[in-house]
């Protein structure tokens, strides 16, 4: 009788999966797109619908395939997690079979298709997805097989089924995706894959370093007594997705914006300021130590985080190393004293990091006057002192000014050697403006909220030495910010007063002769006017030179030029656009 119930039970299921598949014939039958056709609203449901069956089908075979592994007691034990499984297999395996078969069709029929916004987002989120959980499948496989985590041979009918999906859709994306695309799916995965190696990179290290200083392990996420095995498995796993995402195929990947993104962004500017900020952790923690006013008097319970802290430095350094070889690799061998656009963003952005960092100890400094001025009896328990707050400060100002002024000293020495061309840069524009917006609007805010907490209670019980108190935060921010934005308005306004004495020339020019787009943007940088290029196409113009232009359009005032480029150099003609 169960048996009979059990496959009653099925014939709604069954039904639901043949008018699914009448549907999907009857729609398959007309052919390839015609126009007017809403293929927008459909591409969305069916690469919908295709998401929501490969996660129903992935669980359902996983569990069950589970439960064959584990050849126990565990299908009586829980006979609706069981009836889950079989349901999930039952239907969504055979509906994504059809929709799936369905989508290559319509990739046959129309090869728009796979540039499809839809297919993409698909592509993204179904390889990012079973990337990630093939990943955690093979983490908890390896912590099983090794002894660090219980569980049972489950765990590998998860590894097997994700990492099948996974690698279905990797071959995928490499039939329909050029091999030098670093599309976003990939440039995501080798994101997930760095952060994973890089947290097992670092509880392997903060492993060996605290069993070389003679720590105790109950401060670190390993479990159990196999020392450094946590950490080895989860910096095995990353490791893998990395190497298939970034080392591999990093050599045939296209520069585009989106590699530019990663080697800056996930590369340099995340190692950096991991780097930073656990050496400001483990200085801080020396500082607080010798000089301040330490929570335990035990050097072993003081120090518990240092391992980890000097762990996480030592891979963010490595991190930040390894991108910026990767970098400075793309430049030619005669390029590398030029300053290009990248090299800029590079320095700029690590001028910045460094400067967040001081701005944040110089908050802290601010912080620990207030606190000092507050009395030590009106601070909250448990609160820092206002001498660990000073030393968190000088912490941070000792690891982060070095930086800044390294990379902004080399920065302004550019900008000496070469005027023209750094002053007119975006990259700059960007940085000082940004920095200098960031700046202004955080004072605001501060100013508002000081003058809130002074009134509240000046208006109500007086002011207090926890007025005082209140005010530390908002008095940091306001320093911090007017510094920052005084220092960079004396910054901009050197590059504009540069601006206004160089070369003036006409207020638009058109240029028209051979395609160049640098040749304009460096005329517009160098004139400050607005410029414009047309291409001849009878093929007897002679290339560009850029002193000679900046020549002409000086020549003819702050109106309207017309630059025509000939056989025998150029010709300017004013005009009035009207």
């Amino acid at each position: 009788m169960e048996v009979l119930g059990f496959f009653s039970g099925l014939l709604p299921l069954l039904l639901i999966i043949g008018l699914v598949v009448w549907g999907v014939r009857r729609v398959s039958r007309r052919g390839a797109p015609q126009p007017g056709e809403g293929h927008g609203i459909r591409r969305f449901f069916q690469y919908l619908l295709l998401f929501g069956l490969l996660w129903v089908s992935g669980v359902g075979l996983a569990g069950l395939l589970g439960r064959l592994f584990d050849l126990g007691s565990t299908v009586a034990e829980d006979p609706g997690l069981l009836a889950l499984y079989t349901a999930f297999t039952v239907v969504g395996v055979p509906l994504f079979a059809m929709v799936a078969a369905w989508t290559v069709r319509r990739f046959r029929a129309d090869p728009r298709e796979a540039r499809s916004p839809a297919w993409n987002l698909y592509l993204t989120a179904a390889s990012l997805g079973t990337l990630v959980a093939a990943m955690v499948a093979l983490h908890e496989t390896l912590s099983w097989a090794t002894g660090v985590r219980g569980g049972s041979a489950s765990t590998m009918a998860g590894l097997l089924v994700w990492g099948l999906l996974w690698f279905a859709h990797w071959w995928v994306s490499r039939r329909l995706l050029p091999a030098d695309a670093f599309a976003p799916h990939r440039f995501l995965a080798a994101i997930v894959g760095l952060v994973v190696a890089a947290v097992g990179a670092t509880g392997l290290l903060g492993d060996v370093f605290a069993t070389f200083f003679g720590f105790t392990r109950d401060s670190f996420f390993a479990g159990g007594d196999e020392l450094f095995l946590p950490g080895a498995i989860t910096l095995a796993v990353g490791l893998t997705a990395w190497l298939v995402y970034w080392v591999v195929p990093s050599t045939r990947y296209r520069r585009s914006p989106l590699w530019l993104a990663y080697v800056l962004l996930a590369g340099v500017a995340a190692g950096l300021v991991t780097a930073v900020a656990s050496a400001s952790l483990l200085l801080y923690d020396v500082l607080v130590w010798v000089v301040g006013e330490p929570a335990s008097g035990s050097a072993a319970s003081h120090f518990d985080s240092a391992p980890a802290s000097l762990g996480a430095a030592l891979v963010g350094a490595l991190i930040w190393w390894y991108h910026r070889a990767v970098l400075q690799a793309e430049q030619a061998p005669e390029s590398v004293s030029e300053r290009t656009e990248v090299r800029r963003i590079y320095e700029y952005a690590m001028s910045g990091v460094g400067l967040v960092a001081a701005a944040a100890g110089l908050m802290m400094l601010v912080v620990a006057v207030f606190e000092a001025a507050a009395g030590s009896g009106d601070i909250l328990s448990g609160a820092p002192s206002a001498l660990n707050t000073m030393l968190g400060g000088l912490t941070l100002i000792l690891v982060g000014g070095p930086v800044w002024w390294l990379f902004w000293r080399r920065i302004q020495a550019a900008a000496a050697a070469h005027p023209d061309e750094e002053h007119g840069s975006p990259t700059r524009r960007i940085y000082v403006f940004l920095l200098f917006g960031v700046a202004g609007v955080a004072a605001v805010v501060a100013l508002l909220l000081g003058v809130y907490v002074l009134l509240q209670d000046l208006f109500g019980q007086g002011v207090t030495a926890e007025t005082v108190r209140g005010l530390r935060f908002p008095v940091a921010v306001i320093v911090a910010a007017g510094l920052l934005s005084a220092y960079h308005w004396g910054v901009y306004r050197g590059d504009r007063d540069h601006v206004q004495a160089r070369e003036r020339g006409a207020r638009f020019v058109l240029l028209v002769g051979p395609p160049d787009p640098e040749i304009a943007q460096a005329l517009a940088r160098r004139t400050g006017g607005r410029v414009e290029l047309w291409a001849r196409t009878d093929g007897v113009a002679g290339p560009w030179a850029l002193e000679e232009l900046v020549a002409v359009v000086a020549g003819r005032g702050e109106g309207e030029v017309v630059v025509v480029a000939g056989e025998h150099g150029v010709t300017a003609v004013p005009v009035d656009r009207g």
